[in-house]
């Protein structure tokens, strides 16, 4: 025969409903606040990258300008322009000229020669020695053929779907150092990202051409 205390009821404790409710908010809360700071890690990652970009393409540009217009009025005939200097002329002397496309900003096209293949001569045909970088819609553009500045079928230096070139300006500066002169151009460049237009870079350089008088 049992005894009386084995035939009573037996109950589980678990958690209310209430209690259910409130670790159901609590974990929504966790899970919303670690949503949002992974949300705002890829934003500041995308913005570091988006920057980080921009000052690689400015700065590219900037270092193929600068190279090329360093070379201004170079020419490879120095021996006999330092043995017969009243008679030598240079093809390459006195060739930069600054000036615009059309309704684009002024003083944004310079062009320029120098001997690239060291002959003494300004050729333009095989191997064209005429060079030069202008700005043309929101691109930043590179002599072609010897075309002028006011005319078409220069080449993209930049691509407009990324980077938008918003002003560009050449000047040139006389300089004198121990009775020597000299020629500094000088560079003015605005520039931001198509898909970040919010980042936005704004830089200028010098570059000192020796050789162009």
């Amino acid at each position: 025969m049992l005894r009386p205390s084995l035939l009573l009821p037996i109950y589980q404790q678990g958690s209310s409903l209430v209690e259910l409710m409130i670790s159901m908010a609590l974990g929504f809360a966790s899970l919303t606040a670690m949503t949002s700071l992974v949300a705002h890690g890829i934003s500041l990652n995308n913005s570091l990258m988006a920057k980080s970009r921009l000052d690689e393409e400015i700065n590219g540009v900037l270092a193929v300008i600068g190279q090329d217009l360093k070379r201004a009025g170079y020419q490879g005939l120095t021996e006999d322009m330092l043995l017969n200097p009243t008679v030598f002329v240079n093809p390459f002397a006195n060739s930069i000229q600054i000036s615009n496309f059309g309704s684009e900003v002024s003083n944004s096209c310079i062009t320029f020669d120098y001997d690239r293949n060291q002959n003494g001569l300004l050729d333009t045909k095989l191997v064209n020695e005429e060079f030069g970088f202008r700005l043309k819609d929101k691109a930043i553009e590179i002599r072609v053929d010897g075309y002028k500045c006011s005319q078409s079928y220069w080449q993209d230096l930049t691509d407009p779907q990324v980077v938008q070139i918003n002003d560009l300006v050449f000047s040139i500066d006389k300089l004198t150092h121990q009775q020597i002169s000299m020629t500094q151009i000088n560079v003015s460049l605005q520039a931001e990202l198509v898909k970040y237009p919010e980042f936005s870079k704004l830089i200028s350089a010098n570059f000192l051409v020796k050789n162009y008088e």
